[in-house]
């Protein structure tokens, strides 16, 4: 299925600070690496071999990147909340 991604100006503020490219949040979203479900913000978190994690909502057809964040801060949310929050799809 084809998605038309979006991104918010706060993920574009990030990708900047970071050096992430649009390539590589485009691939986190279509190859992830893992799969993360945040139960109380009903996003999604995609997160690639490179350990880009990439947080989303979906709209349908639609998906909108919230922001992006690295390895070191998606690890720290992950360890703080764990399962309470987050349901890891794969």
């Amino acid at each position: 299925m084809d998605f038309t991604i979006k991104m918010s100006k706060h993920a574009i503020e990030r990708l900047k600070e970071r050096r992430i490219s649009r390539f590589d949040v485009e691939d986190a979203i279509n190859n992830p690496y893992q799969l993360a479900y945040d139960t109380w913000k009903d996003v999604y978190i995609a997160v690639s071999v490179k350990g880009i994690a990439v947080v989303y909502a979906q709209h349908g057809r639609f998906i909108e990147v919230l922001t992006v964040l690295g390895r070191r801060e998606y690890e720290a949310l992950i360890s703080k909340h764990g399962c309470k929050r987050y349901k890891i799809l794969w």
